[in-house]
């Protein structure tokens, strides 16, 4: 019987308060130091303060300075605009005491432990249950720390603490899951970063029902906003259904799985609002620009008009906008843009098609890793890929080969002090060659039906491309001998994201069918700034004119060997960018389907010959505000 009350399990990241470590604060600096945030923080919230309970002229003084319109400005996590009432939630800490047990208490702490997994792994397949009907996106996310409950691996640890050093199995749970977690929050990979969210999502499961929390469903209305320190993907699915219409938070990032959740399903958020739990109070009137980043508090008359009127805007244009689907990608004077979708599940590419996808433009395979913690076998990668491209075919789709390095090898190599500039990408695919070719016969196998794309990532050499090209061959010989069918003709393309592959644009032209640009981690490198710190972030700029000048660079090449050259990072749909990258001469977008209408309304609306002068401007400018201005005046 679970102990959580309400008809669905309301579970989200508790902190939790150490007694008697000295260590605990420590712990926290480091996490903090190592620029991602330290997870101890609240997720559900108590109702605040209401006014009545306080003294009358406190209860005056209150309401005049709450009344006054304030703005918080965050992070874009996405689109969208709603006016609505805060629910703002907070909780007491957990307290985690350290005394060791009494040896004759192991064995009952165990069965505790174990009970508590047992409990929370029904809770959570109830939960994926409702993610399959209701949000089939969130699911994997969920059957992720499904996993990460019941790894073997993880529970030995957790029992040899309380058998070896007489931990209760509430303070053995802390220790086992934070250290993994650490682990995560040290790597340079953002997605990794994100999958620490799931496992101290996964320990205070654990840790609450060990606590006895009796954790009800929150109050939430038709016209809910609610506000908490961070969010999780099966919050956002069940707030959804009982009619929360945005949210916002202090923690997390626009590569989250929450935000990646709420930008599918189309829920405005604001990420990174520092300290707005306690500055934002259940039942105050709220406006979420999910566009600009803004959360705005006791709106005046005018903002509620004004706002009210680009609500009006927007769904008139959602309503103009559904036409584009099977209107042509092309300019006013003719020029074709292919219009792409990435997509990682069949799901994505059933709504890209219908948001009039012309192709796949990005599928992360090494998505198949991370949500299992293990490589899959050929076998399994094979009925994947293939599952995929008779989904989208007879449209094209672009499988990316995985992108994986020391900090996501799951112990294939040690640890590297900097895994960014490591053995990623393709450098461990050809160090690991066995992963390589089982995942190029699966790709092969699946490009049964000519519609398959395979893109090699990481590339800074020509040596490696080439390796890449005769391992290729190889696995065709194996299954031409073996009278498989395939596509003997597949297209092999290069990512290019690092300023080296960039540079030597033109001799990898020679050798690939196509190019697709990374612009996040081209920017990243190029700029020798991580697009996950918040410390840089006026650095991480896309429009910085040295990027620019790097994709002028790969796109003449492109174009001097006649192949196809895409840009699939957020830059590709970025607003002041469309008519940019079109007038460099970019020959295909591919950007998240919710985004498809608006980027291929932009198109539709511009003269080729107007950009090509435009990108030729931006071009000649110093500066990355010099460009935003320009574009911003030049496009409006």
């Amino acid at each position: 019987m679970s102990r959580y009350s309400g008809a669905h399990t309301y579970l989200h990241s508790f902190p939790t308060t150490t007694v008697g470590d000295t260590n605990a604060g420590q712990a926290k600096q480091q996490h903090s130091d190592a620029g991602a945030p330290f997870h101890e923080s609240p997720q559900y919230i108590l109702p605040a303060v209401q006014e009545s309970s306080l003294p009358p002229q406190k209860h005056k003084r209150r309401r005049t300075a709450h009344r006054k319109e304030k703005r918080f400005k965050g992070i874009p996590a996405s689109p969208g605009i709603i006016i609505g009432t805060a629910v703002t939630f907070a909780v007491e800490p957990i307290t985690i005491h350290t005394n060791p047990i009494e040896p004759e208490q192991i064995q009952a702490e165990i069965e505790r432990f174990l009970h508590a997994v047992q409990e929370c792994t029904a809770d959570l397949h109830r939960t994926i249950a409702m993610a399959n009907e209701e949000a089939p996106v969130v699911a994997p996310i969920l059957e992720a720390q499904l996993f990460m409950l019941n790894d073997p691996a993880v529970c030995a640890m957790v029992s040899n603490l309380i058998q070896q050093r007489l931990y209760s199995a509430d303070h053995a749970i802390q220790e086992t899951f934070d250290s993994q977690q650490a682990l995560m929050l040290h790597t340079s990979d953002p997605y990794l970063r994100e999958r620490a969210t799931d496992i101290e999502n996964v320990k205070q499961r654990l840790l609450n029902f060990l606590a006895h929390r009796n954790i009800s469903i929150p109050t939430i209305h038709n016209d809910s906003i609610v506000i908490s320190e961070s969010i999780t993907p099966s919050d956002v699915m069940l707030f959804r259904k009982q009619g929360m219409k945005a949210f916002a938070t202090e923690l997390s990032g626009i590569t989250s799985h929450a935000a990646i959740l709420a930008r599918s399903v189309g829920i405005p958020a604001v990420v990174g609002l520092a300290n707005v739990c306690k500055r934002i109070h259940t039942g105050t009137q709220l406006i979420i620009d999910g566009f600009a980043g803004i959360v705005i508090t006791h709106p005046q008359p005018e903002t509620l008009e004004h706002y009210r009127q680009r609500q009006q805007e927007l769904e008139h244009k959602a309503r103009i906008l559904g036409k584009y689907a099977t209107l042509p990608s092309q300019t006013l004077d003719g020029h074709k843009v292919a219009l792409l979708a990435n997509a990682d599940t069949p799901e994505d590419i059933e709504l890209a098609r219908t948001s009039g996808a012309e192709g796949i433009g990005l599928v992360r395979t090494e998505l198949q890793l991370l949500e299992r913690q293990l490589v899959p076998t050929e076998h399994e990668q094979e009925q994947f890929y293939r599952e995929l491209a008779e989904r989208a075919y007879p449209l094209h789709i672009t499988l990316r080969a995985f992108d994986i390095g020391s900090d996501k090898s799951f112990g294939l190599i040690s640890n590297e002090p900097n895994p960014a500039l490591g053995l990623r990408g393709l450098r461990f695919l050809l160090k690991h060659r066995a992963i390589f070719t089982a995942q190029i016969r699966a790709v092969l196998r699946a490009s049964c039906h000519r519609n398959v794309r395979f893109m090699l990532p990481m590339i800074t050499t020509v040596q490696e491309f080439h390796k890449a090209l005769s391992i290729i061959e190889a696995c065709k010989t194996t299954l031409r001998d073996a009278g498989e069918d395939f596509d003997n003709a597949l297209p092999v393309g290069a990512m290019i994201e690092t300023p080296a592959a960039a540079l030597i644009a033109h001799e990898l032209g020679a050798l690939a069918d196509f190019f697709s640009i990374g612009t996040n981690d081209l920017t990243q490198y190029t700029l020798a700034a991580d697009r996950m710190n918040a410390h840089l972030t006026p650095i991480y700029d896309t429009f910085h004119p040295a990027i620019l000048r790097l994709l002028r660079t790969i796109i003449e090449a492109a174009h001097a060997h006649n192949i196809p050259v895409a840009v699939c990072g957020e830059f590709a749909a970025h607003a002041a960018a469309t008519e940019l990258l079109v007038g460099m001469g970019i020959s295909e977008l591919s950007v998240a389907h919710t985004s498809l209408l608006d980027v291929k309304k932009r198109i539709r609306g511009m003269r080729f010959s107007t950009a090509h002068a435009l990108a030729n401007h931006a071009l000649t400018l110093a500066t990355s505000s010099e460009v935003r201005k320009y574009l911003i005046s030049a496009t409006t």
